[in-house]
């Protein structure tokens, strides 16, 4: 029995329930998904807590043995039929068919090519999860339908496992740890996909940043400051105004158009526009953290992952030809380094390549597309690299190798990405002067090597559980006394660790040290000192790890140079 068959037909039942309980609801599409399925509805506005009604409703039907029928019908009849159907008559007109295919489930029907299962009882395990807010066709021109997402399987068994794995996802999810941990918040005030880091949060994307800065320094690169806007014109000569615009915040100021830049490429293109460059000056590999903005839908904001302020570690590599391979080789080093340092194992490369027929999308060169994509197709063979390819995921200037993974939910989301440049040098008219003494065209590199800051703090807290590395966490030790007479000595240590670029926090409440300790289990805490009479007196420490471990009688200096060591060499505890 084909999984996806069972999900689609399971779709049909939703929307027939939906249609029973809410007969004025209008039909959208319900498609099989990864693990599930879902169905859109126009004028309907219900709360999870109907979800539990509507799977009733379904199980009725489910258990009525209900036969899923084909029947092919005139366009004529087929028109009639969804006259109270404007979203199911706008798909209509997409067909080219002379018979249009109906399904018909007891007295519900529904525009749908199929397939389907035999009957409505070879559906055996499914439930409805949750509710969203989706546009119709995905234009946020249209209009804004329910969404009821729901998961199936082809038995109970598989169906407990999934939800299993889900909830322990649910103890993974960026967004409830940030809340639990305090790394950061949101506000409606401030508005929707604009987080707001506390101080916690901002230490981990402060360690973040020095961390990549210092490598990539080390590495060869040149960090620019450029500015967070500027005038139109800049990207009406990269293209971005042409195929990015409803992307981009775009305003008036002092009667000219302005723009919040969405990437920093055109304005570091300027600065090496800025004076004659020589063969012998290239590469040049200019860095940025940047501040970058992206007109989002609220539909796809979520959490840390998808935002629509965020700061990229940015880089475009401007070079000869002839050292294009060499630089994607090193930027490839830089990345799986990056990888490792923090952890993450479980990624893959896609290479993302234009879809021809997308004119709006993509520069209209196809003799540079062409031998664009057969240069890095070369290099990443050359390489050994395995990867997957996909049409029409490239950057509207070039293909890109995409760094992918999946957050705990599933769903996968671009992590870091490499491009080959060829429009931009052109419209730019960037040059170098060859050692002919002639003028020729730069090849470029766009790369980001840890990421989105925020995206990839998002999948840290996931894959960690909130339980980062010593050097990544925001607190690394909390110190507790077991009397307040023990607090000048708890003070007198944490200075001392403060001191050696260790930190520290203190818990100094009236709580029993059982509960000072569950409160720093529950934060996740690597290290907690415990402080009473018996290590005072001895001027030694009770120290206990995250992982359980308890230790007495540490000499201050001991613990300081072990945590240091851990610290420098990124240890993953």
């Amino acid at each position: 029995m084909n999984l996806e068959t069972i999900r689609h037909s399971t779709s049909h039942v939703l929307a027939a329930a939906v249609k029973r309980l809410y007969p004025k609801v209008k039909l959208g599409i319900g498609p099989a998904i990864e693990d599930g399925f879902y169905y859109d509805f126009g004028d309907l506005n219900i709360k999870e807590e109907d979800l539990e009604s509507i799977e009733k409703e379904m199980r009725k039907i489910i258990a009525k043995d209900e036969k899923f029928i084909q029947k092919l019908i005139s366009r004529k009849e087929a028109e009639k039929i969804l006259r109270n159907e404007p979203y199911k008559l706008d798909l209509l007109k997409d067909l080219d068919d002379d018979k249009i295919s109906f399904y018909y489930t007891g007295e519900f029907f529904d525009l749908c090519k199929g397939p389907h299962i035999k009957s409505t009882k070879e559906i055996k395990a499914f439930k409805l999860t949750k509710l969203a807010g989706a546009y119709w066709r995905g234009d946020s021109e249209n209009d804004m339908l329910q969404r009821i997402y729901g998961i199936a399987f082809e038995s109970e068994k598989e169906l407990k496992e999934h939800l299993r794995l889900l909830e322990e996802a649910e103890k993974r999810n960026h967004i409830k740890l940030g809340k639990e941990l305090d790394l950061f918040v949101f506000s409606d005030v401030v508005g929707k996909g604009l987080p707001l880091l506390t101080p916690k949060g901002t230490i981990i994307k402060r360690i973040l940043e020095r961390f990549i800065e210092d490598e990539e320094i080390k590495r060869g690169y040149q960090y620019t400051e450029t500015p967070v806007l500027a005038k139109s014109d800049l990207y009406k000569i990269s293209g971005h105004l042409d195929h990015y615009r409803e992307s981009m915040f775009v305003f008036e100021a002092n009667g000219e158009e302005m723009v919040l830049r969405p990437m920093t490429c055109p304005h570091q293109f300027m600065i090496y526009k800025s004076k004659l460059r020589s063969y012998k000056d290239l590469p040049i590999r200019y860095a940025e953290i940047a501040d970058l903005f992206r007109n989002e839908q609220s539909g796809e904001l979520h959490g840390l992952i998808r935002i629509r302020q965020f700061s990229l570690a940015d880089a475009h590599i401007i070079c000869m030809p002839e050292q294009l391979e060499k630089e994607f080789e090193d930027v490839l080093n830089l990345i799986k380094y990056v990888m490792k340092t923090l952890g993450f194992k479980n990624y893959w490369y896609r290479f993302s390549k234009w879809d021809p027929k997308n004119k709006k999308k993509y520069i209209d060169n196809p003799k540079a597309w062409d031998i664009s994509q057969k240069t890095m197709k070369k290099i990443l063979d050359k390489l050994k690299l395995e990867y997957i390819e996909a049409d029409d995921e490239a950057a509207f200037y070039g293909p890109k190798l995409d760094i992918q993974m999946k957050n705990v939910y599933g769903k996968e989301d671009t992590i870091f990405t490499v491009q080959i440049d060829f429009a931009l040098p052109e419209r730019f008219d960037m040059t170098y002067e060859g050692e002919d003494g002639r003028k020729h065209r730069p090849m470029i590199i766009h790369r980001s090597s840890i990421g989105c800051l925020e995206r990839t703090m998002a999948m840290l807290i996931e894959h960690y559980a909130g339980a980062f590395p010593l050097w990544l966490s925001p607190i690394q030790v909390r110190i507790m006394n077991l009397t307040d007479r023990n607090i000048k000595f708890c003070e007198k240590i944490a200075k001392e660790l403060e001191k050696n670029g260790i930190r520290v926090e203190t818990d100094y409440s009236k709580e029993t040290m059982n509960k000072k300790v569950r409160n720093a289990q529950l934060q996740k805490i690597p290290y907690m000192i415990t402080i009473g009479d018996k290590e005072e007196e001895k001027g030694t420490l009770a120290v206990r790890t995250r992982n359980g471990n308890v230790r007495f009688g540490i000499r201050p200096e001991d613990l300081i140079k072990e945590i240091s060591e851990k610290v420098e060499n990124k240890d993953a505890d």
